[in-house]
């Protein structure tokens, strides 16, 4: 019976446990909003125009922002790659530095990407991506075209 006891003990010590890390991290929302359409399918032959790495606190390359360009589209994304793994990720994209009018996607994944915006090849456009670790630890990076 002593046996059966310490292991419920046990047990109910994991759930808590698990419980609180669950809670540290961000919702999942796997949303994309704005944007001419779905980079996947309309975009073929696309390419990375500019792209910059994500740091964490101590200077560490963690990750990866890429602004995409294809002409099949007439369309730049961003795309967003977690060196590491998988975690809430936010991309986007928008014209100039107040990124207007934008595209935004947001999942909890290794990477992922915004709806493209049709622009005109020599559009100022600006990229952001986002690796969301925990709601108190964040890292971004933005990079813009020339």
């Amino acid at each position: 019976m002593r046996t059966h006891t310490k292991t419920a003990t046990v047990l109910a010590a994991a759930a808590l446990i698990g419980a609180a890390a669950l809670s540290a991290a961000p919702a999942a929302s796997a949303t994309d909003s704005g944007g001419d359409g779905n980079p996947a399918t309309d975009c073929p032959g696309g390419y990375t125009v500019a792209s910059t790495s994500i740091h964490d606190y101590n200077g560490a390359v963690v990750g990866l922002v890429e602004m995409r360009w294809s002409a099949a589209c007439s369309g730049n994304w961003t795309r967003v790659t977690s060196y590491i793994g998988s975690y809430h990720l936010e991309a986007e994209i928008g014209e100039g530095a107040d990124y207007t009018p934008s595209a935004i996607a947001n999942d909890t994944a290794t990477q992922n990407f915004t709806p493209y915006l049709r622009v005109s090849p020599s559009q100022y456009m600006c990229s952001l991506g986002t690796i969301a670790v925990t709601n108190d630890i964040q890292y971004t990076a933005q990079i813009c075209s020339n």
